[in-house]
């Protein structure tokens, strides 16, 4: 950051492409510097400006700059744990710059002087980070191929902490695909012009090789966790030297938590977790952000299963009395018959109840009377599967089995985001946290003879929230058909059906059947089945 009032400054004042009136200058770095401008289209919103600096401007220079937008832009659509580039264009100079949200709050950096983050917020950052660093590790689409993204720059002033109305904590990545574009410049190598911050380096990126992955950045996460905690570096060194900083990063042992401070409280597992992430060789470390991830989510539940009250890290929702409510209104749904306007056949179908505790989502499917008597003390599995940043669309997914007969039945359906009534029934799902399947017989199609409750964990709920927030920000013009986005999600549900039906076996110990036995058997019907419900 820098002060704009000790230096001149060119662009001040400046209205870029009659549409962004640049207001100050709000950061500075070795490739460009950052303005804060309004949008005149948007009403004078406040935006995020960065502008190419002049000294670096070339073709070769310029197109690199361009990769870096259009990375940007994939992935801040794509989480939003990451900063959106919203758009992009030339100064009159013909200096490239591209726009992005701007932010209002702290960088990690400015947090850690103060203190070190208490865990259940440690937690609730780092998880967020870890989102942020998935997305762009699973890749972004260049030329229909997919190709994922290292970071290669993790540390505590790319970490940006905001606050929503809620007071909760909103974690944005910054400067994705910079060290990517420096690293490749034409004639170059890391040894010969190294790029990238000495004290979050992984110890391969500072030998220079040239195929950097994924564990490279878990290396600087790792560094950055154990700063969270701490507010102190893993690693001292006499100097700022790349030589120092190598030597370190390559051989020095970090310290234990309790060689820092005597005083924190720290789990083990989050000790081991932060101890393997810093591991100097990338095979010791954990290979992909899922793993730390999955660590963390467990941690989280030890510490809250002594006191159920804590807030949970996706949890922003008012808490439902399920039990109760539940109860009635499952009364009121055994009244209901099956629509005439609907014909009597397998499909499923979602529908927004009035009932005397309010208004409450529920699924209405029609299925063979044997079928929904082995159903109703089975297992069952809820998805939500969504491509956002192609199309707001959501494929509502119900899983419903019986291990022992190999008996299976998926009711999905799509709920289109930019219908008001769609928005309506996530919005409804997302409040209540859960929904009652009213299941229907083929046979005697005119009453509902069974209603089974289904509950959402909290992840679903803030993700069907969270995509209810990003729809807002997509231009319609940047979205694909409907009917292309059904077949997207189609081919997505068709990608996760083998671990759906994986995850319900492993989760049901006590049938003693060997999935070997059983697995092929509901593979087999998959196909069939699922086209009943498409």
């Amino acid at each position: 950051m820098v002060n704009p009032k000790t230096e001149p400054d060119v662009y001040i004042g400046k209205f870029l492409n009659n549409r962004y009136l640049i207001i100050d200058l709000i950061g500075k770095g070795g490739m460009g510097r950052v303005y804060l401008a309004e949008d005149a289209a948007k009403g004078g919103k406040q935006v995020a400006l960065k502008i190419l600096m002049l000294n670096l401007v070339n073709q070769h220079i310029s197109q690199r700059f361009g990769r870096e937008i259009f990375i940007g832009a994939q992935l801040g659509r794509k989480s939003k744990n990451i900063v959106r580039v919203l758009s992009y264009g030339m100064t009159d100079e013909r200096t490239p710059f591209y726009v992005m949200e701007y932010l209002q709050g702290k960088n990690l950096k400015q947090i850690l002087k103060v203190k070190p983050l208490a865990i259940e917020q440690f937690l609730d950052i780092c998880y967020q980070i870890c989102l942020g660093l998935q997305c762009a590790h699973q890749g972004i689409s260049l030329k229909g191929e997919i190709y994922p993204v290292v970071h290669r720059d993790i540390k505590p002033e790319n970490i940006f902490i905001t606050e929503n109305s809620k007071q909760k904590e909103n974690v944005k990545i910054l400067d994705f695909g910079i060290a990517k574009f420096l690293t490749e410049r034409s004639g170059m190598t890391l040894t010969d012009s190294f790029i990238g911050s000495l004290p979050y380096c992984s110890p391969e990126h500072m030998e220079g090789r040239k195929l950097l992955d994924v564990r490279s950045d878990i290396y600087s996460l790792g560094v950055l966790m154990f700063e969270m905690l701490t507010a102190k570096h893993p690693f001292q060194t006499q100097s700022n030297s790349f030589g120092n900083w190598y030597q370190a990063h390559r051989f020095q042992v970090p310290p234990t938590f309790v060689e820092v401070d005597r005083q924190l409280k720290i789990p083990q597992e989050l000790q081991d977790l932060v101890t393997n992430c810093l591991a100097k060789e990338v095979s010791d470390r954990p290979q992909n952000i899922k793993e730390i991830i999955a660590v963390l989510e467990q941690i989280k539940q030890q510490i809250e299963q002594p006191n159920s009250s804590s807030n949970d890290i996706w949890e922003t929702l008012p808490t439902v009395q399920l039990v109760p409510i539940t109860s009635i209104t499952e009364k009121e749904c055994l009244q209901k018959i099956w629509p005439k306007n609907k014909p009597v056949d397998l499909i499923g179908f979602p529908h927004l109840l009035y009932t005397s505790q309010g208004l409450i989502p529920t699924f209405w499917a029609m299925l063979p009377k044997q079928e929904i008597a082995q159903f109703l003390s089975k297992n069952h599995s809820i998805e939500f599967i969504n491509k956002i940043n192609v199309y707001p669309m959501i494929l509502w997914v119900t899983v419903l089995y019986d291990i022992q007969i190999s008996l299976i039945r998926w009711l999905s359906y799509f709920i289109d985001l930019q219908e008001t009534r769609g928005q309506k029934i996530v919005k409804v799902l997302a409040e209540t946290g859960y929904y009652h399947l009213l299941l229907f017989a083929i046979e005697e199609p005119t009453n509902c003879p069974q209603v089974v409750t289904l509950t959402l964990s909290a992840k679903q709920r803030q993700q069907l929230t969270d995509w209810l927030t990003t729809k807002e920000d997509i231009q319609s013009t940047e979205l694909v058909a409907a009917e292309q986005a059904k077949n997207i999600l189609k081919t997505e549900y068709e990608k996760i059906k083998l671990e759906i039906l994986h995850n319900l076996a492993v989760n049901k110990p006590q049938e003693q059947i060997e999935i070997k036995n059983w697995f092929s058997k509901i593979i087999d019907k998959v196909l069939q089945i699922f086209k009943h419900y498409q």
